[in-house]
């Protein structure tokens, strides 16, 4: 959420409610994590086989765009009326609000605020330096029995003002996609579903990530595979296997729909004070002890 380069020295000074691009910060959507899964099969996984042009790197098709769209804006993807092979194509199958996948924050907190807010969760805190040091001066300054003003006098300083980064609690889900590879090849397929059962190890889940959001990844245990090997047909011989991933993500806001404030800046109280009052009793009272 919060940026490599972000400086919380920028951050406004008292408290406020502001949107998440005036403070430079990156929301959670659903096509982050779209994103995340299609960055890690074109960049951590990049899937290479052989052809019959060389070796080459797999193209990655977020679904598969429509013949039309190929023709014009992506003829290397097309040999006349077939897709090149091999290749790649990631869809997005489903999206599930699971109560019992919520995270740390199992309970449901309704918010009075005019926002409607659901709780607040805390992404930061940092001491304010001038206003804390005000405090610090303030409670080190004594007058000693000369009636001299000593100043800086060793005290430990317990009003510390701090300043407290807020969002909404987020709401976790979980999204389905599926990978379909196609190849002409039985060595081809090989060469591309190796990768998704070596990397992860032991396990099948991996962590994917996106503008400092950590999303948990799992891939199914078990890859459906399809082939017109056997088929006496003219069709283009074909190989195909189906692979299904599950993602634990969540959503911060709603997205461009969303027009309240996202984000909320809170300094802490230290110090009370409350005037003094002078209270005159009703009657006709001599307050001065004079006739």
């Amino acid at each position: 959420m919060l940026p490599d380069n972000f400086d919380f020295a920028m951050l406004p000074t008292g408290s406020g409610e502001y949107h998440l691009e005036e403070l430079g910060m990156l929301a959670s959507t659903i096509e982050d994590i779209d994103h995340s899964l299609v960055s890690w099969l074109k960049e951590d996984l990049d899937l290479s086989t052989v052809t019959n042009e060389g070796f080459k790197k797999v193209p990655v098709l977020w679904q598969v765009p429509e013949r039309s769209f190929q023709v014009k804006h992506a003829k290397n993807l097309r040999d006349g009326k077939n897709i090149v092979l091999p290749v790649l194509s990631v869809e997005r199958t489903a999206i599930s609000k699971d109560p019992s996948r919520k995270g740390s924050f199992q309970a449901q907190i309704y918010s009075p605020d005019k926002n409607g807010r659901a709780g607040r969760f805390v992404v930061a805190q940092r001491i304010v330096p001038d206003k804390t040091r005000n405090f610090a001066v303030a409670a080190g300054t004594r007058t000693n029995t000369g009636g001299t003003e000593q100043r800086y006098y060793p005290r430990v300083n317990k009003k510390v003002v701090i300043q407290t980064l807020s969002i909404p609690i987020p709401v976790y889900i979980s999204v389905d996609y599926k990978i379909s590879i196609k190849t002409e090849y039985q060595q081809q397929m090989n060469d591309l579903v190796a990768p998704f059962i070596a990397r992860p190890g032991q396990i099948n889940s991996f962590i994917l990530q996106r503008n400092n959001h950590r999303y948990e990844a799992f891939i199914q245990q078990s890859f459906a595979h399809n082939n017109n090997v056997a088929s006496l047909g003219d069709d283009e011989r074909q190989f195909t296997t189906e692979i299904t991933i599950n993602i634990l993500g969540y959503l911060i806001g709603e997205g461009t729909n969303d027009d309240r404030p996202i984000i909320r800046i809170d300094e802490n109280t230290v110090e009370y004070q409350f005037p003094q009052e002078s209270v005159v009793p009703a009657g006709n009272y001599n307050l001065w002890g004079k006739d």
